[in-house]
């Protein structure tokens, strides 16, 4: 007589272990997780006629407040919320400052991987339910201007930090 039972349950057992071993490795892939508390600066946003993607000034959105869209069409008096996008001028340059709406922030970043501090029940919710908010700026000869190799970064960046504060604190 022959016993062939116990090697193939071995075979049995050991095909089944390295088939769950293989299903819970594949699908526990660690995602770095992008901390947003105050602002982060992201490559590859939208593209402007000279450029391949501009960088986008990325922060979370505050959903106690109007829609920040509206704030920024209220503050330069644009008189549309749609598509927001204005000229500053700062230290004697000018800028063109361009308000992403969410559905462009979606498609060009990944927003999942952030990390939102500010979470609100849906009763708070005055505004926009955008978590995170994004603003790119070009200068008149559609320069990228938070470009890391950008004479202007740090310019741009202290106007977008102000304007943030401004909104938070409206």
């Amino acid at each position: 007589m022959f016993h062939v039972e116990p090697i193939s349950k071995s075979i049995v057992n050991k095909g089944i272990l390295l088939f769950m071993m293989l299903f819970l490795f594949s699908c526990s892939t660690p995602r770095q997780a992008i901390d947003v508390s105050d602002y982060i600066l992201m490559p590859h946003g939208k593209e402007v006629l000279g450029n391949k993607g501009l960088t986008a000034f990325i922060f979370e959105n505050n959903p106690r407040k109007i829609p920040f869209n509206q704030f920024v069409a209220q503050k330069y008096e644009l008189g549309t919320y749609a598509d927001v996008e204005y000229w500053v001028t700062i230290d004697g340059n000018k800028f063109k400052v361009m308000v992403y709406e969410n559905a462009e922030l979606e498609k060009y970043f990944d927003t999942t991987t952030f990390i939102a501090a500010n979470v609100e029940p849906d009763s708070a919710i005055v505004g926009s339910r955008a978590k995170f908010l994004a603003i790119s700026v070009i200068n008149s000869y559609n320069e990228d201007c938070l470009a890391d190799n950008s004479l202007y970064k740090n310019t741009i960046i202290t106007y977008l930090r102000d304007l943030k504060k401004e909104y938070y604190n409206s």
